[in-house]
């Protein structure tokens, strides 16, 4: 009998080609897909909650798969993550969902989290998960200029190119940039820094909320008011932007290392 399985997913996306199994490139479906066949015996396709790109990181990505086996999910936990010898991806639970259960389609909404490490070059710890711009950023400006993109929205002009939606509305619920309590670029295994030593930089979260994004829209959203925050663009240019609805507007599209998906809604 088939049974339908939600899987929470957390991976560094920094040696795949985004979430979609691709031709030519090795990517997160992939692999756990190869996976998973191998323990139950037959292939089963893993249908996400959305499909991040070539270098984005997920916390908790969502997968639903419909297998025809009778391996306890407890058992399917261990060893799929055995399997995964690589490190960089590990399902984080699995659990039995009612019939025809579809992570995409139930799907209420998704929290992404942009990283930013301003000042010096980072540690080569946080390198693949942050975006370095060495400029000075003014924080007060990207927050006022976050708050225009709250509300029902259309975001043509943060799109990326080459895609095909339906339509390019979408409610933003909440976007907003805070400073973190990190000022050392230090290991975690190793001691913060001295008393009295300047760090060499802050980090910078950005977290968006919504009912769905485009494909680009948070890096680009991200890049814009990177660009507001160094006084390249005023604060009202995102309120702007988004009246123009033209793509040649917006700031520069922030690099995919910064981007995770941390959280999706049902």
């Amino acid at each position: 009998m088939s049974r339908t399985l939600k899987l929470t997913i957390a991976y560094d996306g920094t040696n795949y080609a985004g979430w979609q199994r691709q031709a030519n490139a090795i990517s997160i479906q992939q692999v756990l897909e190869d996976e998973i066949d191998a323990i139950v015996g037959a292939h089963n396709p893993l249908n996400a909650a959305g499909r991040t790109d070539a270098g984005v990181h997920a916390a908790a990505q969502v997968a639903s798969i419909t297998i025809d086996h009778p391996i306890p999910t407890d058992e399917l936990l261990r060893a799929l993550n055995a399997r995964l010898k690589a490190g960089d991806i590990r399902v984080r639970s699995i659990e039995e969902m009612p019939d025809r259960w579809d992570a995409r389609i139930f799907a209420k909404g998704k929290t992404y989290r942009y990283a930013i490490w301003n000042g010096q070059q980072p540690s080569p710890f946080l390198r693949h998960v942050v975006w370095h711009v060495p400029h000075t950023l003014e924080i007060d400006r990207m927050q006022r200029a976050a708050q225009a993109l709250v509300g029902e929205h259309d975001f043509v002009a943060f799109k990326g190119r080459g895609t095909d939606v339906l339509t390019t509305i979408r409610r933003v619920l909440s976007a907003d940039i805070v400073e973190m309590n990190i000022h050392t670029d230090e290991p975690i295994a190793l001691s913060p820094l001295a008393e009295g030593t300047e760090p060499n930089g802050r980090l910078l979260r950005f977290e968006i909320s919504g009912t769905g994004f485009l494909r680009h829209m948070v890096r680009t959203i991200v890049g814009t008011l990177v660009d507001i925050g160094r006084g390249n663009m005023d604060v009202d240019a995102m309120r702007a932007i988004i009246e123009s609805k033209d793509r040649s507007k917006t700031g520069q599209t922030a690099p995919a290392q910064g981007l995770m998906l941390w959280k999706v809604s049902y």
